[in-house]
């Protein structure tokens, strides 16, 4: 019996090469189309409502109101794109509202925001040309012009006779004094004069009256100088605090 010794030039060449070329460029062909398909369907998810924040929750709320944080913040439901959204730049917009004393924001994979917020308390209140202005104990104020909270704030001091400016001075040095001082003011009276153009009258829940300039309010009142002045003098009910002294009367 003859055996057959496979010979290389038995076989077309030109044809297998050919065919080996004709597949490498279908298989490149249809990775090119399957690239082109999945950059249009990202461009057709970015673009549409699917790649847009479906729900804003917010938690934690009692004296804020959850409608007044999602209509304060820039991104909205079904209108900002989901990549966009900026943790940190929301917890800093709703931060700054009257009440919110620390904010978490979170991202879920469904397209979801979720909020949660930590209230602080209010620390005064004032009218200014009848229009009711709320402070909280970061010092953020904020008008009430339909006086929604007013039956809240009301058992905090009342600033007397300010204006809007001076206002804003008397809280930036304020909210330093110690709590200790700050729980025992029952109302604060602005009485300016042509020589003392920031006096101010603190009046106590135990009838002393303190009198303070804006300016040095937080320096003077301390938790020290306070002990020590109304230990040292606890019959009198006037203290003046001006300067570096304290004058103390009846």
């Amino acid at each position: 019996m003859a055996t057959y010794m496979y010979n290389e030039h038995d076989v077309n060449q030109v044809k297998n090469m050919q065919k080996k070329i004709k597949k490498k460029k279908q298989k490149r062909r249809r990775c090119f189309v399957l690239i082109v398909l999945i950059i249009i369907a990202c461009i057709i998810f970015m673009t549409g409502n699917a790649s847009k924040v479906k729900k804003i929750s917010v938690s934690g709320c009692h004296l804020t109101n959850q409608e007044n944080i999602i209509e304060h913040i820039s991104i909205k439901s079904k209108e900002t794109y989901f990549f966009k959204v900026n943790k940190n730049q929301v917890k800093k917009e709703i931060e700054q509202m009257l009440f919110i004393k620390k904010a978490t924001v979170k991202k879920d994979l469904l397209g979801n925001v979720k909020i949660t917020v930590q209230e602080n308390n209010a620390m005064l209140y004032s009218y200014i040309d009848n229009i009711l202005y709320i402070v909280d104990e970061d010092g953020v104020m904020e008008k009430d012009t339909k006086q929604e909270k007013l039956s809240y704030v009301q058992r905090y001091p009342q600033a007397i006779n300010f204006d809007e400016k001076h206002l804003k001075q008397f809280i930036k040095e304020y909210k330093q004094l110690p709590s200790v001082i700050k729980n025992q003011i029952s109302s604060i009276v602005f009485e300016p004069n042509d020589k003392d153009q920031t006096k101010c009258k603190l009046e106590l829940d135990d009838g002393k009256i303190f009198y303070v300039r804006i300016e040095d309010m937080a320096r003077q009142l301390t938790s020290t100088n306070y002990y020590l002045v109304t230990q040292k003098y606890p019959e009198n009910k006037y203290y003046d605090f001006l300067g570096k002294n304290v004058y103390v009367y009846n």
